[in-house]
């Protein structure tokens, strides 16, 4: 079985798999997707700054509080590690020091935990949990 040729100025040019004929190829300066990522287009980062951002109504007693979506989030994972669920103090802590280490002091997160943190340390040391190393 022989491949088939493609005859363009003079030349032979063997036409197969991964070789199109020259006719069919891309020309010069042009890409196999023209349109491409338009510009502009938000990451995954930009995506979830956004959305980690936006307010959210909270019910606080009797009263609604508007607070960002990150904050609830920090809120319930509090909660839970107060409440006993060990794998949510884990990340209680991990988050604490991402928050310590950061060298962005104009991030919009910042945990004040306070007080807070002497509860879940006393609750831990109930449990006899310790920290992995």
């Amino acid at each position: 079985m022989t491949k088939a040729t493609n005859k363009l100025k003079g030349g032979t040019y063997k036409v197969g798999f991964g070789k199109p004929p020259k006719e069919h190829q891309f020309k010069p300066g042009t890409s196999g997707n023209p349109n491409g990522r338009p510009k502009g287009a938000p990451s995954l980062d930009e995506i979830f700054a956004r959305e980690a951002g936006r307010l959210i109504k909270l019910k606080q007693g009797d009263e609604v509080v508007h607070i960002s979506k990150i904050e609830a989030l920090v809120r319930k994972v509090l909660h839970k590690a107060i409440e006993g669920d060990m794998t949510a103090a884990k990340l209680v802590f991990q988050m604490r020091g991402q928050a310590a280490s950061a060298d962005a002091p104009d991030t919009e997160l910042e945990l004040e935990l306070g007080l807070d943190e002497d509860v879940v340390k006393r609750m831990l040391a109930r449990f006899r949990f310790e920290p992995s190393k």
